[in-house]
């Protein structure tokens, strides 16, 4: 199984992902997005932290734009995936996000096509 780290301009939301064997075929992926069940079957929301105000998301999202991690998604990653053990693979957008996580939290992180494609799915 993997997990996706998905950016939203409401909060942090973190997606487990169902059929990950649909990974494979990247070119194709979108197909398993195109109706709503369609999606409810590649990936589930598993958590989701909402930002305080509009301070925090601001701050949040100049430390992902530096490729940082804020004090928000230390927390929420901590709490949904260090805390509850969980060792597979976070997909995750940016590279240096991907590294710092990796460093600051143990946690296994992949980007690349893979990632991106499913993050764009996910996106719309």
């Amino acid at each position: 199984m993997v997990y996706v780290l998905f950016e939203t301009p409401g909060g942090f939301a973190l997606f487990k992902v169902v059929k990950d064997g649909k990974l494979k075929d990247v070119d194709s992926l979108y197909k398993s997005f195109q109706t709503a069940e369609g999606a409810e079957k590649m990936v589930k929301l598993k958590a989701f932290k909402k930002f305080k105000d509009t301070k925090d998301a601001m701050k949040s999202v100049e430390k992902l734009l530096n490729g940082k991690v804020s004090k928000t998604l230390q927390k929420f990653l901590e709490k949904n995936i260090v805390e509850k053990e969980i060792e597979e693979e976070l997909m995750v957008a940016d590279k240096k996000l991907a590294k710092t996580i990796q460093e600051k939290l143990g946690i296994t992180c992949k980007t690349g096509d893979k990632a991106n494609e499913l993050l764009r799915c996910i996106r719309f």
